[in-house]
């Protein structure tokens, strides 16, 4: 039986990607196709009038509508290439830059919408734009907005460079995540690409820095080799907006929401709106007074078009005071040398190797990423952890506790409860009171029996909130939730292992957890374990709390 999840699996809805297997199935036998596609179109009208909206309007519908109805149509386009096209299925269409006219199945004639559709869908749309037009939202701190951005591409944490390398740049959070990348050419300057929106076109094109450019290239750089940005390598682009927007969002707001106000009928700052306010200080610091700025932003954020860059009119730069400031202020600066980045990727490493070599570096099962430079890093990795195997440093560490601990007790309080023994006697007699003390010193200096955590039952371990015990229990959660992974049919059945799930089986505090998932046991167990079942971030959503289906006690 022909599957049809190749031609789905960037479809990020589950229902909507069941839905459109469907109708991919019956359309590959459809006598009528027409008929046939004008049936599947009021069904799924239908079922997306049934589900609940978060907005209320009226019209809230025919965006969902018509975002499901370009996944639908991006399915066709792959699936036709399965199939044979004759003049019985399919049709003439002239492509863009195409000078031949291409053959098209005649669903995609069918399945889209009317002009009158998206009129009426973009109303509301309009209307809202039309007030964050006539309310430009101010922007009084482009200082301490590029200090913000500095401290952002300084941070370890991945969600802040990934905000700060957005601020900076004014690029999609897709982008820095995956596609782009950033040549440096001038003290403020980039060559940019990686364009998701580029309508099969590979572009690359000039585009401005909010700060040094040198600082942009290196945080890029130390971005793409954490080990939470490598993971996303094998994951679709709407895999990753849907797993990481929530806690970028989150930090979008923690560190900009003192600096700027969200536009005009939206309720709080999402790292859309600093895309527009790149192309504000942006169009402040470096567009021309002989250059429109509608222009200037065309080009250096790579629209197609003037009227998509309106799109980002939502603010502009002002004196303290609500006075708009004149433009091209850091125009003279442009011919500064400019400071140069230290941690460039080199993109063509001159290494010779052998053609077995080569094959394995090429495996993306062997090395499942997408571009050679993170083949090659994963590959020294594996190295160093295989040297430290061959050096005996790398073993299972072995956990002692000590028996019956007592908490917060430290070396400094062992004289406080003998002397408050020796008052309790309340003896004048020095030899009983040396005595006293002689015992209750030898007592505490006597070394306490150690137990090896390994030996444990689970019950007396999970039981234990000794200190040093948290590695064994995450260990043993793991190897848990692997088993009960293993009898289960169905992948939706089966548990990602994540930071969550961990916490909540093991009543570990997060740093432990966290710890343990970046050390080089837990990238062996836990990463490559997800990665390997292709379990991606959103996957346990919805299934309530690991520990009603592990029981480790």
């Amino acid at each position: 039986m022909k599957s049809y999840t190749k031609f789905t699996s960037q479809i990020r809805t589950e229902w909507v990607r069941g839905w459109v297997s469907e109708f991919l199935k019956g359309l590959e036998t459809a006598t009528d196709i027409k008929e046939y596609c004008q049936a599947k179109k009021d069904e799924l009208i239908a079922k997306i009038k049934e589900k609940p909206s978060k907005n209320a309007s009226e019209n809230s519908w025919m965006n969902t509508a018509n975002r499901y109805m370009g996944d639908v149509r991006k399915a066709v386009l792959a699936w036709q290439d399965s199939i044979t096209l004759d003049e019985t299925n399919s049709y003439l269409v002239k492509v863009q830059e195409d000078p031949e006219p291409k053959q098209q199945h005649l669903a995609l004639l069918y399945m889209n919408f009317d002009k009158d559709f998206h009129t009426k869908r973009m109303e509301a749309t309009n209307e809202r734009k039309k007030e964050q037009r006539s309310n430009l939202e101010s922007i009084n701190c482009v200082d301490a907005y590029q200090e913000t951005i500095d401290k952002l591409l300084e941070s370890t944490d991945h969600r802040k460079l990934v905000v700060g390398l957005i601020a900076a740049t004014g690029r999609r959070p897709s982008e820095i995540f995956k596609t782009a990348e950033f040549k440096q050419v001038g003290q403020f300057e980039v060559i940019f690409t990686g364009q998701i929106k580029a309508k099969g076109n590979e572009r690359a094109y000039p585009t401005y820095t909010l700060v040094e450019s040198a600082k942009v290239v290196d945080g890029l750089a130390r971005l793409r080799r954490m080990p939470e940005i490598k993971e996303l390598k094998r994951q679709t682009l709407a895999e990753i907006d849907s797993g990481k927007n929530h806690r970028m969002n989150d930090c979008v707001r923690e560190f900009f929401s003192p600096l700027i106000n969200p536009p005009a009928g939206e309720k709080e700052l999402s790292a859309k709106n600093l895309r527009a306010s790149y192309a504000a200080i942006a169009i402040y610091l470096f567009c021309p007074w002989s250059m429109s700025p509608n222009l200037f932003i065309t080009e250096r954020l790579g629209h197609t078009s003037d009227a998509t860059a309106t799109n980002y009119e939502d603010y502009q730069v002002c004196s303290p005071d609500g006075k708009p400031l004149t433009r091209g202020t850091w125009v003279e600066r442009l011919t500064e040398e400019m400071s140069k980045a230290t941690e460039t990727i080199i993109v063509q490493p001159r290494v010779r190797m052998t053609q077995t070599a080569k094959d394995a570096i090429e495996d993306q099962e062997f090395l499942p990423f997408a571009d050679q430079v993170s083949r090659m890093e994963e590959l020294i990795r594996l190295a160093r952890i295989g040297k430290q195997f061959e050096e005996g440093k790398l073993v299972k560490e072995v956990v002692t506790v000590i028996n019956n601990p007592v908490k917060n007790q430290e070396k400094n309080q062992v004289d406080e409860p003998i002397e408050k023994t020796v008052e309790a006697l309340d003896v004048e007699d020095e030899e009983m009171i040396e005595i006293v003390k002689a015992k209750a010193t030898k007592k505490s200096s006597e070394p306490r029996p150690k137990i090896n955590v390994e030996e444990l039952s689970n019950a007396d371990l999970f039981g234990s909130h000794a200190p040093n015990t948290g590695l064994e229990k995450i260990r043993r959660a793991v190897e848990a939730i692997k088993a009960y992974n293993e009898r289960q049919y169905g992948k939706d059945d089966k548990w990602a292992i994540n930071t969550k799930v961990l916490k909540d089986l093991t009543k570990c505090r997060t740093k432990i957890v966290e710890d343990y998932l970046k050390s080089d046991e837990g990238r062996i167990n836990v990463i490559d374990y997800n990665l390997a079942n292709q379990f991606t971030y959103q996957h346990n959503r919805g299934k309530g709390n690991i520990s009603d289906f592990v029981k480790l006690v």
